[in-house]
């Protein structure tokens, strides 16, 4: 009985924390349209686990991505906590962007990643968590997109919306996430006074068979 209590957890929840593959943290179940994304979920973490190959896709969700790039401008402003492949797409799109990674073994990786594809126009910063969300050198209102996908992701929040432009957006990744730092960072994201309009993705994404959720929200104009 155990095994097949293992076995369910595993196949059909995951981690044991949702009700199943198909639904976020927060209870949501992907709709139809999402589950056309299903196939490219399955099949980048196929040619991850058999060939090490890992896809030059954002780690974010598919719908989010596109919507993304829909409104990414040449000539935005972009801040990043927490770099990967979502930093290729983003330079590639953006004038400027400001990267943070606390993982050294992961940032000397993706220093070489951003010099085989040519982009000089990323500032990439190694930091640790204690001042992982630090960034007294950035102009505050100067960023026309904020994305959150790393450590503290409170803290980040909070330097997020110092640093963005009123009328800019904040994404915060895995907004469902029952863990108080993300609670936290959520619902400060999301207070009436801040958000001017809150766009709700519930996604597969790349490398992992599982939904999850994101938030993009515009920041009221002062």
């Amino acid at each position: 009985m155990k095994w097949f209590n293992y076995l369910y957890t595993r196949i059909v929840t995951g981690d044991g924390l949702r009700k199943s593959r198909l639904h976020t943290y927060s209870g949501r179940m992907i709709d139809l349209a999402g589950m056309a994304y299903l196939p490219l979920s399955v099949w980048s973490v196929f040619l991850l686990k058999l060939f090490g190959y890992r896809q030059r896709r954002p780690w974010l969700g598919y719908r989010a991505v596109k919507y993304l790039d829909s409104i990414i401008g040449s000539d935005w402003y972009i801040l990043e906590f927490g770099s990967g492949m979502s930093s290729l797409f983003l330079a590639q799109r953006c004038r400027k962007l400001v990267s943070i990674e606390s993982d050294p073994i992961w940032y000397r990786k993706m220093e070489l990643e951003f010099a085989k594809f040519g982009l000089s126009n990323i500032d990439y910063r190694f930091r640790c968590i204690n001042d992982y969300a630090i960034h007294s050198d950035l102009i505050a209102n100067s960023f026309d997109l904020v994305i959150i996908d790393g450590l503290v992701r409170d803290q980040c929040v909070n330097t997020a919306l110092e640093k963005v432009k009123a009328g800019g957006y904040v994404f915060l990744d895995n907004s469902d996430v029952p863990w108080d730092e993300f609670k936290s960072a959520r619902e400060t994201l999301t207070d009436p006074s801040i958000a001017e309009s809150i766009m709700t993705f519930v996604d597969f994404y790349p490398f992992q068979i599982q939904v999850n959720e994101s938030l993009l929200v515009r920041i009221k104009k002062q």
